[in-house]
């Protein structure tokens, strides 16, 4: 096999494996969802509010289950909120800032995000 044969078979070997990669990068991220608390309040005995990060593609519909804890880490309220989907143009848009009010049974210490998943 001669070098000029030699180099373009290492050239399309490496263009295979690039154009590999990229496809696994952009398939891992169709569909992913991401979460996380920003924040929380506590407003009385009987209600708090949670903020939070979603990120998830424009089109989806996603579900966040919230819990509000007490000192000894007791769900003392919890809610699901639905986010339907949103606008956007840029990767950035893709994560949202919300808030949600919860009731509780108790005075609660801390609001966090147990989970949130994709709705089909």
């Amino acid at each position: 096999m001669s070098p000029a044969v030699q180099r373009l078979l290492v050239i399309g070997a490496l263009a295979v494996a690039v154009a590999t990669t990229v496809w696994f990068t952009i398939s891992m991220n169709v569909g992913r969802l991401e979460y996380q608390e920003v924040g929380y309040t506590i407003e009385s005995d009987t209600r708090a509010s949670v903020d939070f990060e979603v990120t998830k593609d424009f089109e989806a519909t996603a579900q966040c289950m919230l819990h509000v804890l007490d000192d000894s880490y007791a769900i003392v309220g919890a809610r699901i909120v639905t986010l339907g989907p949103h606008e956007g143009s840029s990767e950035a848009d893709r994560s949202q800032y919300y808030s949600s009010q919860l009731r509780t049974e108790y005075r609660g210490v801390t609001g966090i995000v147990d989970s949130c998943w994709l709705v089909d």
